[in-house]
C-alpha cells in the first residue's frame, strides 16, 4: 500500500476533544487543492492550527509514537468539507523526506462517501481508495498525487485534520543545515 494506515489512532476521549476544539475554532472558506486548477471548483473550509503549539506538538507526539520514526512538523490544519466541495489530485510537497498524515475525525461515512485517494507509488494509473473512517490515520509520501473526496449526503461535514512534516535522519539534519547555512549567503 502506498498509504500506511492506523486506525483507532486516538484514544477516544482526545479524538472527540479535538473534534470539539476544531468545531469551535474559526473555519476560513475559501481553501482548495490548487488555486489554478480549481478556479471553477466549490472552495471548501479551514481551519488554521499552527498557532496552536500544544495541540500541534501533541498531534506530532502520537504520530512519532505510531510511525516510529523521526518527525518535524511544518504545517497542520483541518480541512472541512460538506457535499460538493470536491478537491483535485495535489502533492504536499516536492521533497523525498517530506510526509503527510491525513487523521479523519468526523463520523464515519457510508460506503464511497469521503473517500481519499492517492495514487499508488510506483504505478502510473492505478489509484488506492481508502473510505473515510473515523479515527483513521494515513501517512504517506507528501509528493505522491492524493486528493480527499466530499461527503456524497447533505449535512454534516467530512473533517480530516492534515498534517504536514518531514522525515529526517541525522544524516537529513546535518544537509539541511549546510543548505540552510549556504544559502543565506
Amino acid at each position: 500500500m502506498t498509504a500506511e494506515v492506523y486506525k483507532d489512532f486516538l484514544p477516544n476521549t482526545l479524538l472527540n476533544q479535538l473534534l470539539g476544539h476544531i468545531l469551535t475554532q474559526p473555519h476560513y472558506y475559501g481553501h482548495t487543492s490548487i488555486f489554478e486548477k480549481d478556479k471553477l471548483k466549490p472552495r471548501w473550509y479551514i481551519c488554521e492550527l499552527d498557532d496552536d503549539l500544544f495541540l500541534s506538538r501533541c498531534i506530532l507526539g502520537f504520530i512519532i509514537d505510531k510511525i516510529k520514526s523521526k518527525l518535524s512538523l511544518g504545517k497542520i490544519y483541518a480541512n472541512i468539507q460538506y457535499a460538493g466541495q470536491d478537491g483535485s489530485f495535489h502533492t504536499d510537497n516536492t521533497t523525498q523526506h517530506s510526509r503527510t498524515a491525513i487523521l479523519m475525525l468526523s463520523k464515519t461515512l457510508p460506503k464511497g462517501s469521503g473517500t481519499f485517494e492517492i495514487h499508488t507509488e510506483g504505478y502510473e494509473n492505478k489509484i488506492e481508495t481508502h473510505e473515510f473512517e473515523q479515527n483513521k490515520l494515513l501517512f504517506f509520501k507528501s509528493n505522491i498525487l492524493h486528493k480527499g473526496n466530499p461527503p456524497l449526503e447533505p449535512g454534516f461535514p467530512r473533517i480530516t485534520l492534515a498534517v504536514k512534516m518531514d522525515m529526517y535522519t541525522d544524516k537529513t539534519n546535518l544537509m539541511d543545515r549546510i543548505n540552510n547555512i549556504t544559502n543565506r549567503g
